[in-house]
């Protein structure tokens, strides 16, 4: 085990130390109790993390509930309501603790909290809890009895309630400290048990002429060196991914965007302000209840919440929900932001501030986004309209949706994910790949290639592929819809989103060398707190 904290360790334990924190909490019902069994699971994983560092949340799990169950019964501890109620006098915040939570032992909250706050089911609730599921069940339904009939629609809330006050401790140099420790501790036990064993070994192999082999060990031979570029059995050129979570040992990329993107970060409210603010790189969506907020993204300001526009999420035909900003959201001089909502487009004026609305006859909008000149154009799933917004009364101008740039070209894809970007003779955009033509080119340790990105060169009349390798856990790695296509930051470097387990990232693809770099990171949380939808305001997006 390296003396130092390791680094994937490290950026594990802080994208999931505070939601395991609030579950420990939650069962246990002291707040220095729960950071001492998190710290004590913590550490155990990273004793192990090289064998674990893949799927580490199983192990983390079962030692947090299993030990905050022991715990809380060894400590005696008041009940949580208690430690809610003093902490409430305390501070004057009203933590809304679960009625009749105090009426539970750690043992009948730990399922509570696996299946309500965590929404784990029956038969993995019961292997985190090391029991059989018929006896998880009867703690479930004696748990609910006493918390009242019906409580459990709206539980999983007041649970979150009741945490969400918990500050949040910086744990992973502490927990690899204490497992370098026991391990130190264990090596001396075993020494000292196995000293007098070597002497008697030594006097055998002495008196048996046995030597050491001092042959040098032969080292490994390297792996060879991976092209940026392959071709596909179908004979796609391809690059590819790193594996998710290894985002940030790319080689940097500078596409004028801060370093990172913090959505629990500091904001200032537009209406505060004597002014919008003269320049933003990016917008994204902040959940507000039912509606959205925007915010606006200044290189190496604070960002500003834009709290006086509540945006409706959108929907398609079939009624499926989606946010209402898309990638080509922002003018190209930064100055407007533009949203599709139900039956009509929305444009935030940055140099006034002022916002203007305009009807569109589709109720099933799905994406906004800026065209030619003053161009606004918006999308429904069958169809298109254009907008003039230089126009005093801008009127809805139906129009055909594009036909897709992969058309006719044989490539191994599917399906398309977000808006299509173009630059010069390249286009690109999110795609969901054949896995019959991917699967052969998977590596040993990586799982599944069923999607990525697409590019498309308009005058050669071929494309190529970004193909994204998924966890072969099956429970880690990139999300649903992983990659979309944001900008282009030269001719041939496409600036693109990816999300998944370990946190969300804009990522640079030469679509030319093949080449991936990092721009900047999404998130501080590990995907807890992501942005929702993002717009750049760097680059071409045409």
């Amino acid at each position: 085990m390296r003396q130092d904290v390791d680094v994937d360790f490290a950026r594990y334990v802080r994208a999931r130390q505070h939601q395991l924190l609030r579950a420990a909490y939650l069962v246990c019902g002291d707040t220095r109790l729960a950071q001492d069994v998190l710290e004590r699971a913590l550490s155990t994983v990273a004793g192990r993390w090289e064998r674990l560092r893949d799927h580490p949340d199983p192990v983390v799990r079962q030692h947090l509930y299993r030990d905050a169950v022991s715990a809380a019964k060894r400590a005696r501890r008041d009940s949580l309501s208690a430690v809610l109620a003093a902490e409430k006098v305390s501070d004057g915040r009203d933590r809304d603790p679960v009625p009749g939570w105090e009426a539970l032992g750690p043992e009948l909250r730990a399922p509570v909290v696996l299946v309500h706050l965590e929404e784990r089911g029956a038969a993995e609730t019961a292997e985190v809890l090391g029991e059989p599921e018929d006896r998880t069940a009867r703690h479930l339904d004696t748990a609910m009895s006493l918390l009242g009939a019906g409580s459990g629609r709206e539980l999983g809330v007041l649970l979150d309630r009741s945490s969400q006050h918990l500050m949040e401790v910086d744990l992973a140099e502490r927990a690899w400290a204490t497992a370098l420790a026991g391990q130190a501790v264990r090596r001396r036990r075993i020494l000292s048990g196995l000293g007098g064993i070597a002497a008697v070994g030594v006097v055998v192999a002495g008196a048996q002429g046995i030597g050491r082999d001092t042959t040098p060990p032969v080292p490994p031979t390297p792996s060879p060196t991976r092209s940026v570029l392959n071709r596909l059995p179908d004979g796609t050129v391809y690059a590819s991914m790193p594996r998710e979570g290894k985002e940030d040992q790319l080689p940097d990329y500078d596409a004028g965007l801060p370093s990172l993107i913090d959505p629990r970060g500091r904001v200032v409210s537009l209406s505060k302000l004597r002014s919008p603010p003269s320049t933003i790189v990016a917008v994204y969506l902040r959940r507000a209840g039912t509606h959205y907020r925007a915010v606006l993204v200044p290189k190496d300001r604070t960002q500003v919440l834009v709290d006086e526009l509540d945006l409706l999420p959108v929907s398609d035909g079939a009624g499926n929900e989606g946010l209402p900003l898309g990638p080509k959201a922002i003018s190209t001089d930064g100055r407007s932001v533009v949203f599709a909502q139900p039956g009509a487009v929305v444009r935030l004026d940055l140099d006034s501030g002022k916002v203007g609305r305009y009807v569109v006859p589709a109720p099933d909008l799905e994406v906004a986004g800026w065209g030619e000149g003053s161009d606004v154009v918006v999308r429904t799933p069958s169809r298109s309209f254009t907008l003039d917004l230089a126009d005093p009364a801008p009127r809805a101008v139906p129009g055909p949706v594009p036909a897709p740039a992969t058309e006719g070209l044989g490539l191994p894809v599917t399906e398309l994910v977000g808006e299509t970007m173009t630059a010069g003779r390249w286009s690109a955009s999110g795609a969901y790949l054949d896995q019959v033509v991917t699967s052969p080119v998977i590596v040993r340790g990586e799982g599944p290639i069923y999607q990525g990105l697409v590019a498309v060169d308009s005058e050669a009349r071929t494309g190529r592929v970004l193909i994204a390798p998924e966890s072969p856990d099956g429970l880690t790695g990139r999300f649903v819809s992983c990659c979309t296509a944001l900008g282009w930051a030269d001719p041939s470097t496409l600036l693109f989103r990816s999300a998944g387990y370990d946190g969300s990232w804009v990522l640079a693809w030469n679509v030319e060398t093949g080449r991936v770099y990092d721009v900047t990171r999404l998130d501080e949380g590990g995907g807890v707190d992501y942005p929702r939808a993002l717009a750049l305001a760097v680059g071409s997006r045409g």
